[in-house]
């Protein structure tokens, strides 16, 4: 999700949500459509790694691989995973029936990496967008390479490019989608009531501030909400539908810039456990957690990234920060003196929501992504998002692609 802060003194912007778009396949013929400008450079300001274990504030020991013995095991890690990558994205189009998956898909990450050598790529894989699913380690293999799979190794060793907006932080490209649809979107409004069948559909909708009642008829529906049980609840799901997307989980991610002059510039908080150290890289902290409290280069301000499970809320994720805060603090792992407290001064707080959509390794012997695969165009429905493709925005754009000629035919 895309998160862009705008210094109001400065107007220098910080994006503490997505950081970069993964250069696949036409993206950025996107961003030229919209007339924004991408460079590649990047302006990251150069970080002290200190490991802590937040739940006791105790500092870890850890000495991680080196960063040249990192990236050649991401190296082998992709030439390992290159075989299995039509599989999974940019959908499960492909994916293999139940008798024919890959076994080393469905064992536990960790177990993975053990089996061919890989360990010395867990730390880069973790901190970067594998810390998504939680302690990665003990996830299936498949879904860890949803929320760090080919491109994103490719990005690591030099194959593929990263980007972003010359200007106005990432943000720029919604905010220019945002006037180039105009009063074609219905904001702050929720479906309230819908009736699919199998000639089109039929859907209600209700303006939040307003009240005002919308009533739209369409041919076909394009959903592209992560379908949690909330969610769906006003699309007149039948039993099938609503039975294979109960089976979902998910983990909640939250991301914010927190305010305090306690944190270190330049300082860059990772909580890891204690059996992390000395080089123990599968050991990772269980969700709901603090990943890290991360400096931006922009005065005190330090970016806060939450990993929540199912059900966890933004105030208890913004509760969990602040006692992870407050444990650093009293541990005198900050510049402020031990044993006190203090409030975290939020200037930007983001609930992602659902992501990293997964099931049980059971569910997917069982068939799961063949039935999932079965709402695609059943009752004039088509479906988008992480749960159906990947979490990668460009990625997601190159599913996408795909899907739309799908939902067109016949009209």
């Amino acid at each position: 999700m895309v998160d862009t802060y705008v210094d109001e003194k400065t107007g220098a912007t910080y994006d503490f949500g997505v950081q970069s778009f993964l250069n696949v396949s036409k993206a950025k013929d996107f961003f030229d459509r919209f007339d924004i400008s991408v460079s590649s450079n990047s302006s990251s300001p150069m970080l002290i790694t200190e490991y802590i274990d937040f739940n006791t504030g105790a500092e870890v020991a850890f000495q991680p691989p080196s960063l040249t013995a990192q990236i050649t095991a991401i190296a082998k890690f992709l030439d390992v995973i290159k075989p299995w990558e039509s599989m999974l994205q940019p959908g499960y189009w492909n994916f293999p029936d139940p008798d024919s998956i890959p076994e080393d898909l469905l064992i536990p990450f960790g177990e993975f990496l053990t089996k061919y050598g890989l360990e010395d790529g867990a730390p880069i894989i973790y901190s970067t967008t594998g810390l998504g699913v939680g302690n990665m380690s003990e996830v299936a293999t498949m879904f860890v390479l949803q929320s760090f799979g080919w491109d994103m190794a490719r990005g690591l060793t030099g194959q593929m490019g990263l980007f972003t907006p010359t200007s106005g932080g990432n943000q720029a490209l919604y905010n220019a989608i945002a006037k180039d649809l105009g009063d074609d979107v219905l904001y702050t409004s929720t479906v309230i009531n819908s009736r699919r069948t199998n000639s089109g559909v039929n859907i209600t909708v209700r303006n939040h501030k307003t009240g005002k009642i919308t009533q739209i008829v369409a041919r076909r529906l394009l959903v592209a909400i992560e379908p949690t049980d909330d969610n769906v609840a006003p699309l007149d799901l039948n039993s099938f539908e609503r039975d294979t997307l109960a089976k979902f989980t998910y983990s909640n991610e939250f991301t914010g810039l927190v305010d305090n002059s306690v944190f270190n510039a330049s300082y860059y908080y990772f909580n890891l456990p204690s059996s992390a150290a000395p080089n123990h890289t599968l050991v990772f902290q269980d969700e709901p957690m603090v990943a890290n409290f991360e400096y931006t280069g922009l005065e005190h301000l330090f970016r806060v990234m939450i990993i929540g499970n199912k059900t966890t809320t933004a105030l208890e994720a913004k509760t969990l920060a602040q006692s992870s805060f407050n444990t650093l603090l009293q541990a005198g792992r900050l510049s402020g003196t031990a044993h006190q407290t203090q409030k975290l001064n939020w200037a930007a707080f983001s609930a992602h929501g659902p992501m990293h959509a997964r099931v049980s390794v059971d569910e997917v012997k069982n068939g799961f992504y063949q039935d999932l695969y079965k709402l695609q165009g059943a009752r004039c429905t088509w479906w988008t998002g992480g749960a159906f493709s990947v979490n990668f925005q460009t990625k997601l754009w190159e599913f996408d692609e795909g899907l739309i000629p799908k939902i067109l035919e016949g009209l």
